[in-house]
């Protein structure tokens, strides 16, 4: 890297990234679309030390209002920028991270919050479930993932260890 004068964002969140080891495969996916925005912008050649509070909201707002992308998008891309902006405060590179506020303030959330199944429809569908001649065999199942919330690999790759009766417990890995 670079002396702690010509440290620029991408280098930094490219340092950041390499001290994390043993992440998910989705992780290192988003990851990546971090560091390929950061390559396309103008603020990844920015310098860390002449990065302002006011120049991270202005590049947000960008990305929201002339890029379109999502508030959901720009928190994921935040979510990598600002801990690797932390890592520079704990690495004396700055002395002030110019992430450290809240998203909210800044951006408009167009996130939509959405319930995936209500009470009642969940209640429906296991009846059907459970009457149907040939999906009634399904129905323990599918009565433990909406009563667990357990993903469906989750709930794939449990044995017989992970299931105590006793304590009526599931152990997920």
């Amino acid at each position: 890297m670079a002396s702690n004068a010509f440290v620029t964002v991408l280098e930094l969140v490219e340092r950041y990234i390499a001290t994390k080891t043993g992440v998910r495969h989705n992780t290192l996916a988003g990851y990546k679309t971090v560091v390929n925005i950061l390559k396309k912008e103008e603020f990844g050649s920015r310098r860390i030390d002449l990065v302002k509070p006011s120049d991270a909201k202005l590049w947000l707002i960008k990305l929201q209002s002339e890029d379109k992308r999502s508030y959901s998008s720009i928190h994921s891309i935040r979510g990598v920028v600002r801990p690797a902006f932390r890592m520079a405060v704990e690495d004396d590179l700055i002395k002030k991270n110019p992430f450290d506020w809240e998203l909210a303030t800044v951006l408009i959330n167009d996130s939509v919050s959405r319930e995936a199944i209500t009470p009642r429809q969940e209640r429906l569908f296991l009846d059907f479930i459970k009457g149907d001649k040939h999906y009634s065999q399904y129905y323990e199942g599918m009565y433990i993932l909406f009563k667990t919330c357990m993903r469906i690999s989750e709930f794939c790759g449990l044995t017989l260890s992970d299931v105590d009766m006793k304590e009526r417990k599931i152990h997920i890995a």
